[in-house]
């Protein structure tokens, strides 16, 4: 083969190398966005930034907690 049949061959193949790359990416993404709109609707909602999920009212107990009150 000559030179410029080896360059084209070579310029070919990268061509190829990066459309494949490519729409590999793109089926990934896609299936990944997918995939979030079709979970959107089964998220939780955020609990509130003013409560922890605790049944604390907020006010200071005066014994210590369980773990510090049995004896060993």
């Amino acid at each position: 083969m000559s030179v410029a049949a080896d360059v084209m061959a070579i310029v070919l193949f990268v061509f190829f190398a990066v459309g494949v790359a490519v729409g590999v990416v793109v089926v990934i993404a896609l299936s990944a966005h997918r995939a979030d709109r079709a979970d959107r609707w089964n998220r939780r909602p955020e609990t509130p930034a003013a409560r922890s999920g605790y049944s604390d009212d907020g006010e200071p107990d005066d014994k210590p907690p369980w773990w510090q009150t049995r004896a060993d």
